[in-house]
């Protein structure tokens, strides 16, 4: 069965523009993807604080509009606890009237995690979500198959994973450090879209702040470590901080992504995969 990965956001967790900041490039929200079967069912990866606005978007798709039932989406899965990645659910409680028992696929700290804070722990008890815990969920609905890949990540909270969809798709929004997961080339190379963490391009593009305290891979490094495997794949930078180069369309830094063979990801693109 096709199915259709909708790109809904793809900034860092702040956003771009963040709280009372400028813009830079165009505006973006915040990091996350859909997946959409050919008869309507969606799953979410990711709810971000501007889940009203990306599910607003996936009713404009077709595909989604083949869908039976009242819920938003089918299903959810979840990278981690940090901030822009969990914390759109709180459209899901009673108040909203748009879900209703919605499998939550997630690692099991991230479900003890929701299930021992407020108020994500109502929307449990409310029997708005029904958190489904483990790392190899397998087939979820028809044609939508869902493994959950862990990935070194500052651990405050919980634990990080990347999301990988039927094999062929690979969402890791957020991660350390590329050399900190021996796996890396390997899992990579089970799937033909990549979307990767691109938050920094530089260690001084934040004037002020020391960004080794909250590590990402930068983007030179990603482009040097990967850019052996762009040939029949698409490999895609998101989570974009809003001070970094690779946002503003005809940047050097944006070219430089381009000319290795790699795509900046943008708000709402669609990619198509699997088969009829």
């Amino acid at each position: 069965m096709t199915a259709t990965l909708i790109v809904l956001g793809t900034a860092q967790d702040g956003g771009n523009p963040q709280l009372g900041g400028p813009v830079r490039g165009r505006p973006r929200m915040v990091s996350s993807v859909a997946v959409v079967t050919g008869d309507g069912t969606t799953l979410l990866a990711d709810v971000t604080p501007d889940v009203k606005a990306q599910v607003a978007h996936l009713q404009t798709v077709e595909q989604y509009q083949r869908r039976q039932g009242s819920n938003a989406v089918d299903h959810i899965t979840l990278t981690h606890g940090h901030m822009g990645h969990y914390t759109g659910l709180v459209q899901f409680g009673r108040e909203a009237h748009n879900a209703e028992s919605i499998p939550t696929w997630a690692t099991p700290s991230m479900a003890s995690y929701l299930g021992e804070n407020q108020p994500w722990r109502a929307l449990l008890d409310g029997g708005h979500l029904e958190m489904k815990e483990g790392f190899h969920p397998g087939q979820i609905a028809s044609g939508l198959s869902l493994r959950l890949v862990p990935v070194p990540h500052r651990a405050e909270f919980t634990d990080t994973v990347g999301i990988s969809i039927n094999d062929e798709a690979l969402f890791i929004p957020d991660i350390d450090s590329w050399e900190a997961w021996p796996q890396a080339e390997e899992e990579l190379a089970r799937h033909r879209v990549c979307l990767l963490d691109a938050s920094f391009s530089s260690l001084t593009e934040i004037p002020g702040r020391d960004l080794t305290d909250i590590p990402h891979p930068l983007v030179s490094d990603t482009l040097e470590r990967f850019g052996h495997m762009t040939t029949g794949r698409r490999m895609i930078l998101t989570h974009i901080n809003h001070s970094n180069p690779i946002s503003v369309a005809n940047s050097p830094e944006a070219d430089a992504v381009r000319d290795a063979g790699f795509e900046v990801a943008e708000d709402f693109m669609q990619i198509p995969f699997g088969s009829d």
